[in-house]
């Protein structure tokens, strides 16, 4: 388990999936997260879990975030985006418990699975893809030191219209850089 003072992360485990089920259902945070929400059966999230589990083996690299001893959200990186050879990987994080958004744990939560990605891991570049609509995320990934490179204009459909896609990317030295290691 990784700890903050506010914010736990912890493998995300079975017992997590009726919560999140139920999270989901707040359609305006899913969509602003940048998922694309469709209603989504509980037995259909605990067979897909369970086929994640016989196909990661030993790693696993999805957490859950643990606020007052509540799952509140994940965090974790994209298995179809690590390159080990590279040494970079892409990322996705969602706190969808209206109660704890935009109260700073998001980017608690983003600054210790960091440290888990570049101290433990040893990875060399961490990237992200969101909306450009999702200002509240784009603010917390550039207080964590993240940068814009590159922005796909019009390229995602959601909520109703056509926005940009943006790619921001945190190499490890900016990060160290920035904490004084």
């Amino acid at each position: 388990m990784l700890r903050r003072p506010r914010v736990v992360l912890r493998p995300f485990e079975h017992d997590d999936l009726k919560r999140m089920h139920a999270l989901f259902a707040n359609v305006e945070l899913v969509l602003a997260g940048g998922a694309d929400w469709a209603p989504w059966p509980l037995a259909a999230i605990e067979r897909d879990f369970d086929k994640e589990l016989e196909r990661a083996g030993n790693e696993h690299y999805e957490f859950a975030i643990e606020i007052d001893s509540a799952c509140v959200g994940m965090v974790g990186l994209h298995r179809d985006h690590i390159n080990r050879r590279s040494n970079s990987a892409e990322f996705g994080i969602g706190i969808y418990d209206p109660a704890y958004v935009g109260r700073g744990y998001g980017r608690e939560a983003l600054g210790l699975f960091l440290d888990w990605c570049f101290r433990i891991q040893n990875f060399r570049r961490i990237a992200l893809i969101t909306w450009s609509t999702n200002e509240r995320a784009i603010r917390c990934y550039r207080a964590c030191g993240f940068v814009e490179e590159a922005r796909e204009r019009e390229a995602q459909y959601t909520d109703g219209q056509y926005v940009d896609v943006v790619h921001m990317g945190l190499l490890r030295d900016e990060w160290a850089a920035a904490r004084g290691r």
